[in-house]
């Protein structure tokens, strides 16, 4: 019984180890490729004014308002939104200006994992959400300027 139990424990730690690992790498590297519809380039810019690209799922709602969502507190591009919120998206081979805009709340999580999930299929949407370690979502809507 005790060896069962270190080995479920053992499991779920690599699991969480791996999933954390995973993430991080993805936060640092975010490669910055040709986005379509369903992803974009945001670009921030830091405190010393550098413009930095974030690759990210955009999703829209009913009413033709861009979303995007941070998964973990530790993402830069949050941070800098938060701290500038005049950012820019390539999106669909477009680049637009826009003010970025943090809502957090029930109804906005809700929505942003809604698009989401109604975008990739439920079983893709649980194996993000599990990978992500169903961290806190913080969706951001996107204002055209």
């Amino acid at each position: 019984m005790k060896k069962a139990v270190l080995w479920i424990a053992g499991v779920l730690a690599g699991f969480v180890g791996l999933a954390l690992l995973l993430d991080g790498i993805g936060a640092v590297v975010q490669p910055v490729l040709d986005p379509g519809r369903a992803e974009g380039v945001l670009y921030t810019r830091d405190a010393e004014g550098n413009r930095i690209g974030t690759r990210l799922a955009v999703v829209d709602d009913a009413e033709g308002n861009a979303w995007v969502q941070s998964g973990h507190h530790f993402r830069g591009w949050y941070e800098r939104v938060q701290a500038n919120p005049e950012v820019e998206m390539e999106r669909d081979g477009a680049l637009a200006p826009y003010t970025a805009v943090p809502i957090d709340t029930p109804e906005s999580e809700a929505l942003v994992a809604g698009l989401l999930r109604d975008r990739v299929g439920p079983v893709r949407f649980a194996l993000i959400r599990t990978f992500l370690l169903y961290a806190d979502i913080k969706p951001v809507r996107l204002d055209p300027r």
